[in-house]
């Protein structure tokens, strides 16, 4: 891609929701389109967006030129590669292979669309929404890899009994050892503890005991990890520092979790 500065930054950004973006400049918009073209919504280019262009970045050719076009009846795809060139982060080459990539992904069924979808979300590390995507895929055509990529995204936001739920339904509908496997480890943290036991009585001898040696050696790791010695300090320190300690902890993590959703 060229190397570029950017020109105009509004004051008031515009909101992309679909990545939940703030954007303040031509060069950001012309970015997120780009890299996440899976991901740009069915009449991204609308009104709001001409006014927000000509009103608050001060592209006011370009924001009337849209309006009219949109007006007129335009194609989506001309009117977002009309932005895309304008943004000029991106060389004329890389625009065309865009275009070619815009096209593969209209070629696409919706089932395959909607997988593609979630796995951007995912690597965004929007994991909500990328469960809503998998979700939809996965209502038109189940297959087990769709089950795998939920299964996934709930471990990211600790939702180990969900996520649980989609390696027991990976299990019994392909008899996957890694979803036998990541179902042990994750049955571990859900009550009852024995909630997905039978689930194991299939399993050859010997692997769940692999598997409870892996889980003790995780443990082991994970007491001696330097965050487990700070929860120590503290509860050393007296409870009103140790509550202090666990309050902030807990805050921070819940605002970890918020940022993946």
């Amino acid at each position: 891609m060229a190397l570029i500065l950017c020109g105009r930054e509004a004051e008031i950004p515009y909101y992309y929701e679909r990545l939940d973006l703030s954007v303040y400049s031509l060069e950001e918009l012309g970015y997120a389109l780009g890299h996440y073209l899976i991901l740009v919504p069915d009449h991204f280019v609308n009104p709001e967006l001409c006014r927000w262009l000509s009103d608050a970045l001060g592209e006011k050719e370009l924001g009337e030129k849209l309006l009219q076009l949109l007006e007129m009846g335009e194609k989506e795809e001309r009117l977002i590669f009309r932005l895309i060139r304008e943004s000029s982060y991106y060389t004329e080459k890389e625009v065309e292979e865009l275009s070619q990539e815009w096209r593969r992904i209209h070629a696409l069924s919706e089932v395959e669309r909607r997988e593609k979808m979630g796995d951007s979300f995912f690597s965004l590390g929007k994991y909500k929404k990328a469960v809503d995507a998998y979700q939809d895929a996965l209502h038109f055509e189940e297959n087990g890899r769709r089950i795998r990529k939920i299964g996934e995204c709930y471990i990211q936001t600790k939702e180990f009994q969900r996520a649980a739920e989609s390696y027991r339904r990976l299990y019994e509908k392909n008899h996957d050892k890694m979803a036998a496997r990541r179902l042990y480890f994750l049955s571990k943290m859900c009550f009852p503890k024995d909630k997905y036991q039978s689930a194991f009585q299939d399993l050859e001898e010997g692997l769940t005991e692999v598997w409870e040696k892996e889980w003790q050696e995780g443990l082991s790791l994970a007491r001696t990890a330097p965050e487990m010695h700070r929860i120590e300090e503290a509860y050393r320190e007296g409870k009103e520092a140790f509550l202090s300690f666990a309050k902030e902890k807990i805050a921070s993590w819940k605002e970890e979790i918020r940022g993946r959703v």
